[in-house]
């Protein structure tokens, strides 16, 4: 997932790059490696300026989960410069299916993304194997024992004060049943309960470990009062507007 700056500079910059990070895999011969497509959500949605890195994220995502390699818009003709690090891309214009992969090998997506000043950031999303989770829900027992990490346990309330008074009675209800079993009030948290703004969140094996974290949390609170505003600048990367 390029960033596609679609000046004159960038776009040459960024193909160069990408061609010599993968190259050696490039030169490899197509029929046994297949292509590498590139592409750019950025030639469908626009410029999203402070966002643009989120949407290539939320796209290499999208992507990943359902098996498809998405198209861009408007490609017509290549552009010179970028034809000499072409070699062994693809740009799709059509939506593809993901080429199928060796068992174990999951599904990835180089996502690139440059900011104004040189804040060059780049991530790569993989496919997730959530079969632990289809295990648990299809029957499979776990002791509420030491027995490794389990989902965070989250809590949300309509405001600070209601937060605060749930988890003083998630505290009293757990120090009464520690044999809950961790992973089920992990998931009734979080599939069965409404989402609210004001939230907190704890990581524990246990239902006496998870009490412990509740009851250091409710010990820090020192007031109720609305938070300190916070400031966020957004720099658009056109030197005309600063």
């Amino acid at each position: 997932e390029g960033h596609g700056t679609g000046t004159k500079a960038g776009d040459p910059r960024e193909a160069a790059a990408i061609s010599q990070v993968f190259g050696q895999r490039l030169d490899a011969p197509i029929a046994t490696r297949g292509p590498l497509y590139v592409g750019s959500i950025k030639t469908v949605i626009g410029h999203l300026e402070g966002a643009a890195g989120l949407a290539g994220i939320l796209k290499a995502s999208a992507m990943v989960q359902h098996g498809v390699i998405a198209p861009n818009l408007l490609f017509n003709r290549l552009n010179p410069a970028v034809e000499p690090y072409y070699n062994g891309l693809h740009v799709p214009t059509q939506t593809l299916p993901w080429p199928e992969l060796p068992n174990g090998v999951p599904r990835r997506v180089s996502v690139n993304s440059f900011g104004f000043g040189g804040s060059n950031v780049h991530a790569i999303i993989e496919q997730y194997n959530n079969s632990s989770i289809r295990s648990h829900a299809e029957g499979t027992i776990v002791s509420n024992g030491a027995w490794g990490p389990v989902t965070p346990f989250v809590f949300s309330a309509l405001s600070e004060a209601s937060l605060v008074a749930q988890l003083q009675a998630y505290s009293d209800h757990l120090g009464r049943h520690e044999e809950l079993d961790p992973h089920d009030l992990a998931w009734t948290l979080q599939s069965r309960r409404s989402e609210f703004a004001t939230k907190a969140s704890f990581s524990a094996s246990t239902i006496s470990q998870l009490k412990s974290k509740i009851d250091t949390k409710l010990a820090e609170v020192t007031h109720l009062g609305p938070p300190d505003p916070a400031y966020l600048g957004v720099f658009t990367g056109q030197g005309a507007q600063w």
